[in-house]
């Protein structure tokens, strides 16, 4: 097991992610590519623009449905154009996550504002790294 932080410029190209735990990408709008092999209870979520709009529609590209169709247990996406500064911080978000938090408080207390576009998607209760929480 590890993490990689990839800051290169270049898309993830299909099949090249293996065990993906924990993802936050950047602007592929609504074409998500079939990079990763994702992990039991995976939660992730992908930067752009009205990605959660198109859930029920058959053959939709946008990441959140792919995502949850793949195997990710939660994601977060907006319904329309939100605005960047709407999404919660990657580094805050998965800080919360990772210390312990449940995905809905690590959504709400990483959220820079309450934003009627943005969707939580999964278990509010779900707590992957419940033995890291701080007692």
């Amino acid at each position: 097991d590890r993490v990689v932080v990839d800051e290169q410029s270049a898309l993830f190209q299909p099949g090249v992610t293996r065990n993906a735990a924990l993802y936050c990408g950047w602007y592929s709008l609504a074409t998500y590519i079939d990079a990763f092999n994702w992990q039991k209870g995976a939660v992730g979520y992908h930067i752009a623009s009205s990605e959660c709009s198109t859930l029920k529609k058959e053959g939709s590209q946008v990441w959140c449905k792919r995502m949850l169709e793949n195997g990710a247990a939660a994601t977060i996406g907006p319904v329309g154009e939100p605005y960047v500064d709407a999404f919660p911080p990657p580094d805050l978000f998965f800080a919360f996550l990772l210390g312990g938090k449940n995905l809905v408080e690590s959504y709400f207390f990483s959220l820079p504002h309450l934003s009627w576009k943005m969707v939580l998607i999964g278990d509010p209760l779900y707590t992957p790294f419940a033995d890291r929480r701080v007692r």
